[in-house]
């Protein structure tokens, strides 16, 4: 390895560790890794998401040109569903946002998975471990 790449992996790792992020995450470059990912390999995040308390928004992306949409499912404090689509590729930045609009002290419970967007099939066996999230 040489110089300039052996000092841009020791910032990206030494950014990684100060934020907390694993060290395999700090590696996928050109990829997003949010909150909750597709898989356990952070190397390998074909979909992820985040959620953002201000504005109550969720943001998805597609980081993968799979043939595969990203799905964000789970339950709301409020009682409606929660099924959030990014179908729209891994172009650009990949990301769409989702503003949810939840009430005051709500909360969502929601894992992130692959899925197929013209029938709405959700790929189970690619799902995230589930995530609580306050909305305040």
């Amino acid at each position: 390895m040489n110089a300039r790449k052996w000092a841009l992996a020791v910032s990206a790792l030494t950014a990684a560790v100060a934020v907390g992020v694993p060290p395999a995450m700090a590696q996928a470059e050109s990829r997003h890794i949010g909150d909750l990912c597709t898989s356990n390999d952070y190397t390998a995040c074909p979909g992820s998401a985040s959620f953002i308390k201000a504005g109550d928004h969720m943001l998805i992306w597609d980081n993968k040109a799979d043939g595969h949409s990203v799905v964000v499912t789970g339950q709301r404090s409020d009682g409606r569903p929660l099924k959030l689509w990014n179908h729209s590729g891994s172009d650009g930045d990949g990301k769409v946002d989702h503003n949810l609009n939840l009430p005051e002290n709500g909360w969502i419970r929601y894992k992130v998975c692959l899925g197929e967007y013209g029938t709405k099939d959700v790929l189970e066996n690619t799902c995230s471990v589930s995530k609580l999230e306050n909305a305040t």
